[in-house]
């Protein structure tokens, strides 16, 4: 039974591997529409031969920051040298040091000059580094568990980056694709965790009822807050874009909704079922209703930490925008029913209630299933 066990494990971890380089290999096709694009502009990385002058002062804010300009020598990644102004400003300030490699903007038109500017900081290695790290933690803490999260977190990003966000751009449902990836990297994520097993079925079941659970409630709410999805910052550039690929703006935020809401609600969904197949396995004749009990006992103690984890997260990504208008003397009434409170406040308690109804479908699903196969939970099945 474990040889089978391995070998549909490690059949699951071929399969994921194949479809990750598939995502890697494969074009994005659909329409070409890209609002700024030009033959003529190109990123390079850059290392600063030399700082030949710079005129610095403190910033006058406090900030810790350097004002003002620096003439560079830099080396650009093809191998030529060119000398450029960088300008410092308290929202552009990129200060270099002879050595240090940078991201430039090289403007060359044709039958002019090339104009060469920095853009920003070259962070590639930074953060490969820090990947890297996040990596080795999970494999070293997890085993072999945690090389498959690994895995399953690759399938999911490529799966968004070259899937979901093609589809979406190119007029395909948000609903749908929502839908789709959360499905998918559901079922991906617990068949690595899991196995093919029972266990692995009942944690998509529940995950899925979590999500529809919050799909069902702000599609409610946002009926009666009035969301379109034209209330975002990014609203008047997603109107240039569906003016010419058919992107689908008013119910582009259940798709950034529920994949936002995922990693919770799975979270919750699989911690009570793996606890409750404990449980049961521990047990000598476990009943259904005992073990629904011990499972809302479970979701209580989850619920108060899991649900300040997602509202701190779309607080936290709010959180300069509600400075500005803290700095703008907004009225309670006035804030309370801007554009950017009911976004964030729909999407955060949505997500919130979805994981709080995941805990009595978890507890339920998992009493009714393990009440009646108590045996089956030593072999993990």
């Amino acid at each position: 039974m474990k040889g089978t066990t391995q070998r549909n494990r490690l059949i699951l971890e071929v399969l994921v591997v194949l479809s990750v380089v598939l995502m890697l290999v494969r074009p994005v096709t659909g329409d070409s529409y890209q609002r700024f694009a030009t033959d003529t502009l190109h990123y390079v990385r850059a290392t600063v031969e030399e700082v030949i002058s710079q005129e610095l002062t403190d910033s006058p804010l406090n900030t810790g920051q350097k004002l003002g300009s620096q003439h560079l020598l830099v080396r650009l990644s093809d191998g030529q040298e060119v000398e450029l102004d960088n300008y410092l400003t308290e929202t552009h300030n990129i200060l270099l040091q002879a050595g240090e490699t940078a991201i430039v903007c090289v403007d060359a038109p044709e039958n002019a000059a090339p104009y060469y500017t920095i853009y920003n900081y070259d962070r590639f290695l930074p953060l490969v580094g820090l990947i890297g790290l996040f990596a080795l933690l999970l494999i070293a803490v997890g085993r072999r568990k945690g090389l498959d999260a690994c895995l399953s977190i690759l399938f999911t990003l490529l799966f968004i980056l070259r899937v979901t966000l093609p589809v979406l751009y190119n007029g395909g449902s948000p609903v749908g694709m929502g839908l789709l990836t959360v499905v998918l990297s559901t079922a991906v994520s617990l068949a690595l965790l899991h196995g093919p097993t029972v266990q692995c079925l009942l944690g998509c079941a529940t995950t899925l009822l979590g999500e529809l659970a919050a799909c069902a409630l702000f599609g409610v709410f946002s009926q009666f807050l009035h969301l379109t999805g034209f209330q975002t910052d990014s609203a008047e550039g997603l109107l240039l874009i569906a003016q010419n690929t058919g992107l689908n703006i008013r119910t582009l935020l259940f798709a950034g909704m529920m994949i936002a809401s995922l990693g919770a609600v799975m979270d919750v969904a699989v911690s009570i079922l793996s606890a409750l197949r404990e449980v049961a396995g521990a047990a000598r004749n476990p009943l259904g209703k005992e073990l629904f009990r011990s499972g809302i006992r479970l979701g209580q103690d989850m619920i108060g930490t899991m649900s300040n984890t997602l509202i701190f997260a779309f607080t936290g990504g709010a959180l300069a925008t509600m400075l500005v208008f803290f700095s703008y003397g907004v009225q309670f009434h006035q804030l309370f029913s801007s554009d950017c409170l009911a976004v964030e406040l729909a999407q955060g308690l949505c997500s919130t209630a979805a994981v709080i109804l995941t805990v009595p479908a978890a507890a339920a699903i998992g009493g009714a299933y393990y009440g009646k196969h108590p045996l089956n939970q030593k072999s993990g099945t």
